[in-house]
């Protein structure tokens, strides 16, 4: 396994104007698209028959994810996200659409290259971040149908995705809203494997999601993360979802005191409250924007942007607050310590189908 790692730090490479651009200054991301969806209240007909899978809008609906990326442009961010947080293998699979793969990821690609093209200027590049969300295996968890992946599908899984998103032109790729640290592990060499045998120079970032205690969905704390993945090939480490910066705000501090990569925190706006039995984020644009210019002005987060909940008015507020402001200096203490380590999972840990 070492031999292994070893392959992948010397074959480590990035996209320069995507990590230039990180080290000039904090990167805003764009906001929520799933509930910026939701506002347009789409037809069963709107999503070609697959009903609730918004990947597939670029395909059926595209000018609705047009008006999306369109308006965080307007906005002001320097990062777009695809629309492909469900658009690996596994996930088209459950809508009967496997077969689309290539066709789903690169249409949602390339009408964010498109708008990023067209908004990008000398003195302000955009970029486009494939994203990629999890399979919903659990590959760490005991259970019965979740737990029955082995790390290599999930690796051979998200390489598929990581590879065609880099053919269609994405300048960084984002395995996001990780909930199980064993399968964001099998993302990341993935992602890191597709960019090798591509001798592409794109970024590559992960992020988990925390619970209000500062978990994952199956107990892994924040120290026990970045104590694995401080050892594997990635340029930016976060978190995004689940809570607003409020409860990520422990989280965010450790990871800047022991982080020697670049942060990203990209939160909702705020915890979503029942309403009538519908799901509202309470967090105003200008709470939100508060929040991380003080992360990033307290703790130096390196990338911001905003997730369930945040419209294009709250990344306007965002943007606004941050600027063009450059990353702040961290003084970093090595941390990776014993107990740190003894409660990271282990790198040769691989789960066993039941």
């Amino acid at each position: 396994m070492g031999s292994r790692i070893q392959l992948f730090r010397e074959h480590t490479v990035a996209r320069p104007l995507f990590l230039d651009a990180l080290k000039e200054k904090v990167l805003v991301f764009d906001g929520a698209m799933g509930t910026n969806i939701q506002v347009y209240n789409l037809t069963r007909e709107d999503f070609g028959g697959k009903e609730g899978l918004n990947d597939y809008l670029v395909v059926t609906k595209p000018q609705v994810i047009r008006e999306i990326h369109e308006g965080f442009l307007k906005a002001g961010v320097d990062c777009l996200e695809t629309n492909t947080f469900g658009s690996n293998r596994l996930k088209l699979g459950e809508y009967g659409i496997a077969d689309k793969i290539v066709e789903v990821n690169t249409a949602a690609v390339k009408l964010a290259r498109e708008l990023a093209d067209k908004y990008s200027t000398p003195g302000h590049p955009r970029f486009v971040v494939g994203s990629m969300g999890p399979t919903g295996m659990l590959p760490a968890s005991e259970d019965p149908d979740l737990g029955r992946v082995t790390v290599e599908e999930l690796e051979a899984i998200y390489y598929e995705q990581a590879s065609i998103m880099i053919d269609a032109g994405v300048d960084a790729l984002l395995v996001e809203t990780s909930q199980d640290i064993l399968e964001m592990r099998a993302a990341v060499f993935g992602c890191h494997k597709a960019r090798v045998e591509k001798k592409s120079r794109v970024g590559l970032m992960a992020q988990t999601t925390l619970d209000t205690t500062g978990r994952m969905l199956l107990g892994t704390d924040i120290t026990s993360v970045l104590a694995t993945f401080s050892r594997l090939p990635i340029d930016v480490i976060g978190m995004n979802c689940s809570t607003g910066p409020k409860e990520m705000k422990d989280s965010v501090r450790y990871l800047s005191q022991y982080s020697e990569i670049p942060i990203s925190t990209i939160p909702n706006a705020g915890l979503p409250e029942n309403r009538g039995g519908q799901a509202v984020y309470p967090l105003k644009p200008g709470d939100l924007a508060a929040a991380l210019k003080e992360f990033v002005e307290e703790f130096g987060v390196n990338v911001v942007g905003g997730c369930c909940g945040t419209t294009h008015e709250h990344l306007r507020q965002v943007v606004e607050a941050i600027g063009k402001q450059a990353p702040k200096k961290r003084q970093v203490t090595h941390a990776c310590n014993v107990s740190s380590m003894i409660k990271a999972v282990s790198l040769d840990q691989d789960p066993k189908p039941l």
